[in-house]
């Protein structure tokens, strides 16, 4: 069974202190930067954004990956020396006692370690509760 995952809606940017930032995907290229690749002890501020039209068909000549262009909020969490980032996506796949697929959503998770946690829906709004998805 392949579960796959939603197009993308969202990508990251890093910011560092020293001013230069590392975003998810290259705005000139399409090409996808990993995460991996973040040096998290260094980012200033760090943030989901929705894609742009242009951007999204440079990724999908580039990658092969589906995004999806929007009017999406742009969310960030800025960092000081020593604070933690959370960040990531998470998808939530419901079945039923059948074995069938009932739902799959998409989450972008955004905070800091100790601090206020944001749940963003695919269609860029915060969950205030988040036992309702998980």
């Amino acid at each position: 069974m392949s579960f796959g995952y939603r197009p993308l809606v969202f990508f990251w940017i890093a910011e560092y202190e020293n001013g230069k930032a590392l975003p998810q995907f290259d705005p000139e290229t399409g090409e996808e930067n990993r995460f991996i690749d973040v040096d998290l002890k260094h980012v200033k501020r760090f943030g989901w954004y929705p894609f742009t039209p242009k951007l999204a068909v440079k990724i999908e000549k580039a990658t092969g990956l589906t995004v999806i262009p929007s009017n999406n909020p742009i969310y960030t969490v800025t960092l000081k020396n020593g604070e933690q980032l959370i960040a990531k996506r998470h998808n939530v796949i419901k079945f039923n006692m059948k074995g069938g697929i009932l739902s799959r959503k998409t989450f972008y998770v955004l905070g800091k370690v100790g601090d206020k946690i944001l749940i963003i829906t695919e269609d860029g709004k915060v969950i205030s509760d988040a036992d309702k998805i998980f």
